[in-house]
């Protein structure tokens, strides 16, 4: 069992019991979100006196912490990380060959080291962004389109 919970822990995929204790988490922290001020926070037992954590950190937490209790292993990244393409591609879940295509028709910025390329971490996340933002008025025209012509 030692054994397993190492791999998991190596892997970044979560134990069931993490699981669970990041399931709990997640509804203990939810309220906690919805103030803009810091939150305090106690750790450990003789802690008596609270730290505050900035509400982005803690929004941050909790997203880790609903995949973590959804089965999902997380990494972070600063956003002024550079990516390979291979990297790239990993958080766009697409193709190495399609994130190419994507840098060389100039729709995501990069930079040449060499002969690779590298990808600012911000700039996959700005483009996965618009692209979902696409997708989503593309949806919502379809929708429109099926209750004009009574679809729906």
């Amino acid at each position: 069992m030692a054994g397993k919970s190492a791999a998991h822990t190596e892997s970044g995929i979560p134990s069931t019991r993490d699981a669970a204790l990041a399931e709990r988490a997640v509804r203990k922290l939810a309220g906690l979100t919805d103030d803009p001020g810091p939150v305090p926070a106690r750790f450990g037992a003789a802690a008596a006196e609270p730290v505050d954590i900035p509400t982005p950190a803690v929004r941050l937490l909790r997203e880790i912490l609903d995949q973590m209790a959804h089965g999902h292993g997380v990494a972070l990244m600063p956003m002024h990380a550079e990516l390979t393409t291979g990297e790239a591609a990993d958080l766009l879940q697409v193709s190495r060959t399609h994130v190419v295509q994507l840098l060389d028709d100039g729709r995501i910025p990069c930079r040449m080291v060499g002969a690779h390329r590298r990808i600012r971490a911000a700039d996959i996340v700005a483009y996965r962004r618009e692209t979902e933002t696409r997708r989503g008025s593309a949806l919502d025209e379809l929708t429109a389109r099926d209750q004009e012509l009574g679809l729906q």
